[in-house]
């Protein structure tokens, strides 16, 4: 009696865990072309870039950017015919923008803002987040 009231317990746990994992993976924000809108602070980063990515103490070139600090971490999704990966978790991201919009953003640095734009995952060394976006429009 007790063995079966442990089985129907654990049952009942693994059932709500995966619930939850399908639900979690139900709100997923997708990569482009999907448009998506998050908000979160916008930060101002410095990471090592060429020629190896490892130091700027040791002569690596100084790559700085915008980035968005969210608030809570999100899931990001491929689809089967993507060659991206899934991530979970993802607080910062790296923000893809025009010289314009480096200049329309400046004044918002440490302020919260929302972004609409596309997401797609890193791929290159100059890419400091895994999932980067690529901005469309701002809103303060």
């Amino acid at each position: 009696m007790i063995f079966r009231s442990y089985c129907v317990c654990a049952v009942v746990l693994l059932a709500t865990l995966f619930t939850d994992a399908i639900s979690a993976r139900e709100h997923c924000f997708n990569y482009e072309p999907a448009k998506v809108a998050l908000s979160g602070k916008l930060l101002r980063k410095t990471y090592p870039g060429t020629p190896n990515f490892e130091s700027v103490a040791k002569g690596d070139h100084e790559e700085t950017g915008y980035y968005l600090q969210l608030a809570a971490g999100i899931c990001v999704r491929a689809k089967q015919e993507d060659e991206a990966g899934d991530h979970m978790g993802v607080k910062v991201i790296q923000l893809v923008l025009s010289e314009k919009q480096y200049e329309l953003l400046r004044p918002a640095l440490g302020t919260r803002i929302t972004l609409i734009g596309s997401l797609f995952e890193a791929h290159t060394g100059h890419h400091h987040t895994p999932v980067l976006l690529i901005v469309h429009e701002v809103h303060p």
